[in-house]
């Protein structure tokens, strides 16, 4: 907040707070003294669920109606820092903006067939997947490997169990795996990041179509529907011809189990050399100083806490401000 915050934009912080507190975090009731700051409190999310894209999704629609004047819906979290300056960012989401440019990667998935994929469990019993910290996922018996093929999420039935940070994955049931079957024949399956830069023209369009609540309610229940939602819609509507895929993150994936590469000192260069506009993750509890290094750097040319904003050095004396899960 502190290396973008400019009053002539607008920010929505939405916050996972489960049952923990009614209120924002101290050091984020600071901003709400700026008119062009808003903050949602909202439900505990688990990953690979439904609750980031219906967060996401929302919160387009909800800064529409916030302010008149805003050109891209930039998609972030406290994972990322921006690496180029404002006024750098703003330059490049310019040149889209006439031509109403939306910078997300989109690709279309191949169809396969559901009994080509593994089963995940062949138990009786509902066993644990996975535990991400904050989200433990749970197979029940049955289930597909939804992560073996992008077209594998469409197999699957996922359900959040609320406050518990737990997520059951199923094999879809027939009708419903049909049923899919048919739509995606129809509008296929695309799949991509979810950091993105969607252009306002698009955000109004879909806030008023009702393919968008007829799509969402079709992929709500697969798997990681927030990285399939906005690429599926673009691709088979009349903004089909706006992507750029040129999205604007530098984002490093190594080994053979593509987790992203949390940033450290040693990855300096390559952030310094990058022309991305964000990169992303970054976490003060893996490594601070990677992060003081690139605030710096910004402040450096100009481009820190402007506009009255509070120095960001001072919270890095009490708070934790970026080690946020996503």
């Amino acid at each position: 907040m502190e290396s973008l915050y400019s009053t002539d934009d607008v920010f929505l912080i939405d916050i996972d707070h489960g049952q923990k507190s009614k209120t924002p975090p101290r050091q984020l009731k600071l901003w709400l003294k700026h008119d062009n700051v808003h903050i949602k409190l909202d439900a505990n999310v688990g990953w690979g669920a439904s609750g980031i894209l219906r967060k996401t999704l929302q919160g387009a629609f909800q800064l529409l109606d916030l302010d008149k004047s805003w050109q891209y819906y930039i998609n972030l979290s406290g994972q990322d820092l921006p690496i180029k300056s404002n006024s750098h960012i703003k330059t490049q989401l310019a040149k889209g903006a006439e031509h109403g440019t939306n910078f997300i990667r989109c690709f279309k998935a191949d169809c396969i067939e559901l009994d080509s994929v593994e089963v995940n469990n062949n138990t009786p019993r509902t066993v644990m997947w996975g535990d991400r910290g904050h989200t433990r996922l749970y197979a029940k018996p049955g289930c597909v490997n939804p992560q073996v093929d992008m077209y594998a999420r469409t197999f699957v039935d996922v359900a959040e169990a609320g406050e518990d940070g737990a997520v059951y994955y199923g094999t879809v049931d027939p009708l419903l795996h049909n049923y899919r079957k048919a739509f995606f024949n129809k509008h296929p399956f695309h799949i991509g990041s979810n950091w993105f830069n969607l252009h306002r023209d698009l955000i109004v369009g879909m806030k008023s179509d009702p393919f968008t609540s007829h799509l969402y309610s079709l992929l709500k229940s697969t798997a990681n529907p927030d990285e399939s939602f906005f690429q599926t819609y673009i691709k088979n509507s009349r903004f089909c011809d706006t992507v750029n895929m040129d999205y604007g993150r530098l984002i490093v994936r190594p080994g053979p189990i593509p987790r992203v590469k949390i940033f450290d000192r040693k990855d300096w260069d390559l952030i310094n050399q990058s022309d991305a506009l964000f990169a992303r993750k970054f976490d003060t509890r893996h490594d601070r100083k990677i992060v003081k290094r690139v605030l710096e750097a910004r402040n450096e040319q100009g481009v820190g806490a402007t506009n009255n904003a509070p120095a960001w050095r001072n919270l890095f004396k009490t708070v934790n401000p970026l080690a946020t899960h996503q």
